[in-house]
């Protein structure tokens, strides 16, 4: 399911009006500009890559309210836990999960720029936005490469289990080409992110087969009876148990190495009362001149990635894209036309900047 997109006559809104509301909200929080840039410009980047579910539409139920309410600290400063060379143990503080990951990684791809590769967890955080963001950060020095990925609520079935008990356990890493446009997966190990239910729910639109499950454990297509995703792959007949894997994967880097909950444990959202949400992340940064001469690497990659792009497709009009085009694509779109919003988003906005006095530009 694509990010919302419905023809020429969709209102939209240019990413910068956007990004410099989201910061004057964030101040009514209690998040300095500075600090406040740095989010508004992970949250607006998910809008302008087409993941429209990890966007701006979350800005009030994950961030807003969660600041008002005390249950992310406005005030919380990224504490190191336990460091060596190539290795660092972070503690959020229960501060703004952006914030707290940005920060992470900049110190990530700091140290793995001295020791060639560096791994960093994160506990006690929050909500972070779209795992790609971060992993992107390393793009940013030549050479560099980045992973990251979090936990959060439970949201995925195990395989054969009825209770949701891992969360998407997103996946995101981004690795430089030469003169092709790099390589940027970003991935939830659940069928789809659960932002696409929420995307669904907007629409009043079934979901595809094989995705979701309702309280029973029973598969649905009706967003409004989900209440749990399948793992990648779907069931044990298609292969769920790979995704299943591959989000458990995510929790022993994230929540086990960093000692915060694992997202059997993380309730915030599901709570009677405000309370921390005790996510965790992980991330790293790797040079790839600590593996191999650079020119030698831009050189393999670009051929390997041009071959895949010039692969002849099944359809006419269809083209073998390589993870990050499509949101690349997005992003040259919406930087040019401004991001389109669903009605239902934009009261919402509408209505968040007249309770917190900084009206809607759009």
């Amino acid at each position: 399911m694509a990010g919302y997109e419905e023809g020429d006559d969709v209102p939209r809104i240019p990413g910068e009006t956007l990004r410099d509301w989201v910061v004057d909200i964030l101040e009514t929080c209690g998040i300095g500009r500075e600090d406040g840039e740095i989010v508004a410009d992970i949250l607006v980047e998910s809008d302008l890559r087409g993941i429209d579910s990890h966007g701006v539409p979350r800005l009030r139920r994950l961030y807003v309210d969660r600041l008002l309410n005390g249950t992310i600290r406005a005030d919380a400063k990224l504490s190191v836990v336990r460091e060596t060379a190539a290795t660092v143990t972070f503690d959020a503080g229960h501060g703004l999960g952006p914030l707290m990951a940005y920060k992470a990684m900049e110190r990530t791809i700091e140290k793995a720029r001295d020791a060639g590769v560096c791994l960093a967890t994160v506990g006690h955080s929050d909500h972070f936005g779209i795992a790609g963001y971060y992993a992107t950060m390393a793009l940013r020095f030549p050479g560099m490469a980045g992973i990251a990925m979090t936990n959060a609520t439970p949201l995925m079935v195990p395989t054969f289990g009825k209770e949701a008990m891992l969360s998407t356990a997103p996946i995101a890493a981004a690795f430089p080409a030469g003169v092709q446009d790099p390589f940027v997966l970003d991935a939830a190990t659940t069928t789809v992110a659960w932002g696409k239910v929420e995307i669904a729910r907007r629409m009043n639109a079934p979901l595809p087969e094989g995705l979701a499950v309702d309280e029973h454990g029973r598969p649905t297509t009706d967003p409004f009876v989900a209440r749990a995703l399948m793992p990648l792959g779907g069931e044990r007949e298609t292969s769920g148990q790979k995704g299943y894997g591959l989000g458990l994967l995510v929790e022993m880097l994230c929540s086990q190495l960093s000692g915060s909950l694992w997202s059997k444990e993380i309730a915030y959202s599901n709570a009677e009362g405000p309370q921390y949400a005790d996510t965790s992340h992980a991330f790293m940064a790797l040079d790839i001149q600590a593996f191999r001469p650079l020119d030698e690497y831009a050189a393999s990659v670009d051929e390997m990635f041009a071959t895949l792009r010039n692969a002849e497709p099944v359809e006419p009009g269809q083209r073998v894209m390589i993870p990050g085009d499509p949101e690349a694509i997005a992003l040259a779109d919406r930087l040019e036309r401004g991001i389109p919003l669903h009605p239902s988003v934009t009261d919402e906005l509408r209505e968040l900047g007249d309770e917190r006095g900084v009206p809607y530009p759009g």
